[in-house]
């Protein structure tokens, strides 16, 4: 630090002697004072371009942390800011005919008997910031990539995460916090992610931002030193995306209609029909598991029928509603090898 302060004060020694008495020596009085001003704010800016290649640009300046605070909840994530290590998102319209792909679903999660996978107050608790949420118009295209092995890193403990091994660097940093509550109604559980959001961008470059540059976060609610809960950071494939033409959104939601989805519950096909629609969006699943990274709609459903009250072990089970997400494949159908039951596959 005394280093910087030392290189700063000699850069303004010698604006001070050599260009000061320079400027004002052949100056009326009556412009005098209008000098005085332009050269002081020389001298300002000069010295805060100094200070700032100091800061960032001097070779033997390390990464620093930067903690970011989160609206919702006052959660926060430490991410370590240095320089842009960010890999390229690649992606190209195919010169060839496109060629048809396995497409398949396969979670861990479990499902409620008779109503959703998830105990929620209000959509808030589910909503993203997915840049397409509920924003799908327009969109008739997206890349589709193989999957690899070590897109997401290997889990992080939280007290190594800011070690300058595991920096992440995040240019227009965001976050995203969603929950669900267990049956008595007490803490939710909570998922936590930042990721790189920069709004200057096409919507297919920020959906691919939301997508892969991603520091994902799950445990307790308030994240800190000695608090249980592990991180994953999501990185794009090196391989080339192809862009595929997509369903409508109203293709897609005709499809749910008729029970043509994905979901973690097999009881959500009993109310496609009726189901309420509380949200929807353009949605990369990237579990290591799937044979390739591609869009699906993402439905966020609820139904009249979906009682709680006898599971739900709180006074105030009124307050709470069951909600499932629904996943109907995005790509045009003559693209897909959907496959209904897959074989689990860990890179």
């Amino acid at each position: 630090m005394k280093n910087k302060y030392e290189k700063l004060y000699n850069i303004m020694e010698l604006l001070k002697d050599e260009f000061i008495e320079e400027a004002f020596k052949e100056e009326k009085v009556k412009t005098f004072s209008m000098w005085r001003f332009a050269v002081a704010a020389c001298i300002c800016i000069l010295a805060c371009g100094s200070w700032f290649c100091l800061k960032y640009i001097y070779p033997g300046n390390k990464p620093e942390i930067g903690r970011q605070k989160e609206a919702d909840d006052d959660n926060y994530t430490e991410v370590a800011i240095g320089v842009d290590r960010l890999p390229e998102i690649k992606y190209e319209k195919s010169t060839e005919e496109l060629e048809k792909f396995t497409c398949n679903f396969q979670t861990d999660d479990g499902g409620g008997i008779d109503f959703g996978s998830y105990i929620i107050k209000s959509i808030k608790d589910m909503t993203s910031k997915n840049p397409t949420r509920n924003n799908t118009e327009g969109i008739t295209e997206l890349p589709v990539f193989k999957n690899e092995p070590g897109l997401w890193s290997d889990i992080i403990r939280m007290k190594d995460f800011n070690k300058s091994t595991n920096g992440v660097y995040f240019a227009h940093l965001s976050y995203e916090t969603q929950k669900d509550y267990p049956y008595d109604g007490s803490s939710p559980n909570m998922w936590n992610i930042c990721f790189q959001e920069d709004k200057s961008e096409d919507i297919t470059t920020q959906l691919l931002q939301y997508t892969f540059y991603r520091i994902f976060y799950t445990g307790n609610k308030k994240l800190g030193e000695g608090k249980k809960g592990w991180y994953k950071v999501m990185v794009p494939p090196s391989g080339t995306g192809k862009i595929y033409p997509l369903i409508s959104q109203e293709q897609a939601e005709q499809k749910l209609r008729e029970g043509e989805f994905f979901t973690a519950n097999p009881y959500d096909k009993y109310v496609a029909e009726t189901a309420e629609i509380l949200s929807v969006e353009l949605e990369y699943l990237t579990q290591e598991y799937q044979y390739y990274i591609q869009p699906f709609y993402k439905f966020i459903i609820t139904d009249k029928s979906w009682d709680i009250s006898e599971v739900m072990s709180c006074e105030n089970w009124e307050d709470y509603m069951s909600v499932s997400k629904v996943y109907v494949p995005a790509v045009q159908e003559q693209y897909l090898d959907i496959v209904e039951s897959a074989e689990l596959r860990v890179n």
